[in-house]
């Protein structure tokens, strides 16, 4: 489990985005992902004059098996891999980790990892990107993914925007009624409200499928567009953290995900958070004092910003041990005893 505390511009969405960047990159979606950010130049730590080439060095398993990619702009405002190795490495046998060198794919727009006929280490490591996802369910607004209609058989995995999330709770109903169960009384707990999702497909269009739910006192219909913003996104963050084990992503990640929720929401979602990280790694980004209150020194990672870097360290109980008896962690964050806080560079 890993709460990312920080200030606004210390590097904390940035961190979080590198693995939604690798996902992409896995996926062979670096170009269209470049493309999206708005080119090369705004990918660049203050564009290519300045940033010459991005490195990206990740390792799983006390670092044996490892993957490293080196991406350096085009005359196109593009990203291109110049550089790129997968490793297995037994360190009982070997001196010092292999060298196994990608091929580029499509034409050396793409990274190697991206390829589908890997194998041995090159395969390990796509496998790993592959189950890591980002996910942003802040869009609750009348033109939001979660609030319009959905294809009934995108139920493979919960999207990381939601906009599959009816289509999804309709499988869990129908194929894991322990877990959609779960759900449901998570979800009434914070919205009493609520008593169930009306879920199937849409009689005119039975291949689409609706948010649609039951209100405890009344007949009336309800879909998607009744819900308020808090509502709705503690639905899906409800949906992401019980779905069963096996539908879940191996690394789960969360910018701010208490934006919009009620107090006690907050505390609910950090019981979710803390039973999920049991089985599943969890990342997540917050500015709530609130949410950082449930969860354990150790627990949690500051960002700051050194000499214009981002620095990322982990808390220790011992140093603030004295202060644990009379001030939460979030009063501790709030009184500047954690780091965290804007300052000068």
């Amino acid at each position: 489990m890993n709460i990312l505390i920080g200030p606004n511009g210390s590097g904390k969405s940035n961190f979080i985005g590198v693995f939604s960047f690798l996902h992409a990159i896995r996926e062979g979606r670096l170009s269209e992902y470049v493309t999206a950010i708005g080119g090369a130049e705004k990918i660049l730590h203050f564009g290519s004059k300045t940033t010459e080439k991005i490195d990206l060095l990740i390792s799983f398993r006390d670092e044996v098996n490892q993957y490293d990619l080196t991406l350096r702009p085009t005359e196109d405002d593009q990203l291109f891999p110049v550089a790129e190795h997968a490793c297995f490495w037994v360190k009982s046998q070997y001196p010092k980790p292999c060298q196994n060198f990608l091929v580029p794919q499509k034409g050396g727009r793409e990274a190697g990892i991206s390829g589908s006929n890997l194998d041995r280490s090159a395969a390990r490591v796509r496998s790993r990107l592959g189950e890591w996802r980002l996910y942003h369910v802040h869009d609750t607004s009348s033109s939001s993914p979660m609030r319009k209609t959905a294809k009934l058989h995108d139920n493979d995995f919960l999207r990381p925007d939601g906009s599959n999330l009816a289509a999804f709770l309709y499988y869990l109903r129908e194929k894991h009624k322990e877990s959609y169960g779960l759900i449901q009384r998570t979800i009434q707990r914070v919205a009493p409200f609520f008593d169930d999702f009306q879920l199937k497909p849409l009689r005119l269009q039975p291949d689409d499928i609706k948010l649609e739910w039951k209100h405890r006192n009344s007949e009336q219909y309800f879909d998607a567009s009744s819900l308020s913003d808090g509502t709705l996104r503690f639905i899906a963050l409800a949906a992401l953290f019980l779905q069963p084990t096996i539908y879940r992503p191996s690394v789960i990640l969360v910018d701010e995900p208490e934006l919009g929720l009620h107090p006690y929401a907050i505390e609910m979602l950090a019981s979710l958070i803390r039973s999920a990280s049991s089985e599943t790694q969890v990342i997540v980004g917050t500015q709530s004092s609130l949410l950082l209150d449930h969860f354990e020194p150790e627990d949690v990672l500051v960002a700051e910003r050194v000499e214009g870097a981002t620095q990322i360290r982990r808390l220790e109980r011992e140093p603030l041990a004295r202060y644990q008896d009379d001030y939460s962690l979030g009063q501790l964050w709030e009184k500047n005893e954690l780091g965290g806080r804007p300052h000068r560079d």
